[in-house]
């Protein structure tokens, strides 16, 4: 890790993340392979913005599950979230907008969040809609504390198994990766080489892993 800015740890099986999260690609491969790219978005930074894309769901649905609960019943309010979290988290991978990927950079900050919740659980209880209220609250401590995530990753993990060739860490670092080249009209034509060191690399912690075990 190159300094205590830098968000990672180059391992000889991936990059790890100080979120906890696994890139199966190593510094020397999107050196090799997109080096152009990283003269433009260094690799932190785009590890960062990989991160906070893969927690978007939870981001968006912060933000709009006060706006359902004030125009909607709790029960279509509370549906829509869990239907809009489970749709975000499984076609998100595929479009990691760099315009859409810093939007949600902004909204993830927890003191804003708290904020807003203030103010928009102030409203509903002034409105006496308590059940709202209620959902609101326990909605904002699920979302926060990952609860909502793990419990619809049972529905999502396998949905984005089908949907996508990569991990989604991976499919998303490389989406971001391709999408700055686009940006700044550079040429990638090593990206499927990205892909094949992602699989390789993945193949190789695995096994290692039951070699441990």
């Amino acid at each position: 890790m190159e300094g205590s800015s830098t968000p990672y740890i180059d391992t000889p099986y991936g990059l790890l993340t100080e979120g906890g999260r696994w890139y199966h690609v190593t510094e020397k491969d999107v050196e090799e392979y997109a080096g152009t790219v990283l003269d433009h978005v260094p690799l932190g930074q785009l590890l960062r913005w990989a991160d906070t894309w893969i927690d978007s769901a939870r981001t968006v649905v912060v933000w709009v599950l006060p706006l359902m609960l004030w125009g909607l019943s709790v029960e279509w309010a509370v549906g829509g979230a869990f239907v809009l979290f489970t749709a975000w988290a499984s076609l998100s991978p595929a479009l990691p907008s760099l315009l859409a990927v810093r939007a949600v950079s902004m909204l993830d900050h927890v003191l804003a969040q708290a904020l807003y919740y203030v103010l928009a659980m102030s409203a509903v209880a002034a409105a006496e809609t308590y059940g709202a209220l209620g959902a609101g609250l326990l909605g904002f401590v699920l979302l926060r504390w990952g609860v909502l995530e793990w419990a619809i990753g049972h529905v999502v993990r396998p949905l984005r198994q089908s949907l996508y060739p990569l991990p989604v860490a991976d499919q998303v670092l490389r989406g971001l990766i391709v999408r700055v080249a686009l940006k700044h009209r550079l040429s990638l034509p090593q990206v499927d080489d990205i892909t094949k060191n992602i699989l390789d690399n993945l193949d190789s912690h695995q096994e290692t892993d039951t070699d441990a075990s």
